[in-house]
């Protein structure tokens, strides 16, 4: 073989391989112990190839079966992270005593049950400005939350653009059937994280048919990953994006 085409050959391939590691993603991410609907989906996200974040809440009410599942979904590649001991709510008055609290018990149990914890998601998305930065020190990504309060384009909310520089001050935006986010809002929600070199942030709860507050369709789901897709975009993790971050500056 030519050596000019071999050094050309091998300078190409690592030109593909960057171009594949900067493509921008979704972080879908889904909330409290709905252990055993998510796992239900296990087929949908290995169909679609995307990769999401289950944030747990009260771990302790964790069946055997539900930690088994979580295994099985974190070997697909799944990222299971905290979401709080008992789903406390963060505020001025009790920040001193949420890590001894909610931190520290929940990221104990997580482990023993064999989870390697490096991501955290406030209950009902509220902080602090103490608790952002004491929370750096336990995790590599921090994420708050919010929701379509000016019932518009949800394309027009910068905070659910993720980038390296906002990683622990990081919101998603709520795509539950109470908050009426049609497919189209979202994809142009995807559009724009695309034209701004960004990843869209978003959040779920419960995966099912009941057209219940805080539950998601698997159809609504399913079109959802249909449209990233058809823009060429996947789904990773909170703690995939840290390391894609480091990686590529």
């Amino acid at each position: 073989m030519n050596f000019r085409f071999l050094i050309f050959l091998v300078f190409f391939t690592l030109f593909l391989f960057s171009c594949e590691r900067t493509q921008n993603h979704v972080i879908l991410t889904f909330d409290d112990s709905y252990v055993d609907e998510w796992f239900a989906q296990r087929e949908l996200f290995n169909k679609y190839k995307i990769k999401v974040t289950f944030f747990i809440s009260r771990p302790y009410r964790l069946s055997q079966e539900q930690i088994d599942k979580l295994n099985i979904l974190a070997a697909d590649g799944h990222e299971v992270g905290c979401h709080g001991m008992n789903h406390i709510l963060a505020t001025e008055e009790n920040q001193y005593q949420y890590i001894e609290n909610e931190i520290v018990p929940a990221l104990k149990l997580m482990s023993g049950f064999g989870f390697s914890v490096t991501s955290f998601a406030y209950p009902f998305g509220q902080s602090t400005p103490f608790l952002d930065s004491v929370l750096s020190n336990y995790f590599t990504f921090v994420r708050k939350a919010t929701y379509n309060y000016l019932d518009t384009l949800i394309s027009t909310y910068p905070e659910i653009y993720v980038q390296k520089s906002n990683f622990c001050n990081t919101n998603t935006m709520g795509v539950d059937f109470n908050y009426n986010i049609s497919l189209d809002n979202l994809e142009d929600a995807l559009v724009k994280a695309k034209k701004t070199g960004s990843y869209l942030a978003l959040h779920a709860h419960a995966i099912n048919e009941s057209d219940e507050d805080y539950s998601i369709s698997p159809k609504y789901l399913e079109d959802f990953f249909i449209r990233m897709k058809k823009h060429k975009v996947g789904g990773e993790t909170c703690r995939e994006i840290v390391i894609r971050s480091s990686i590529v500056q």
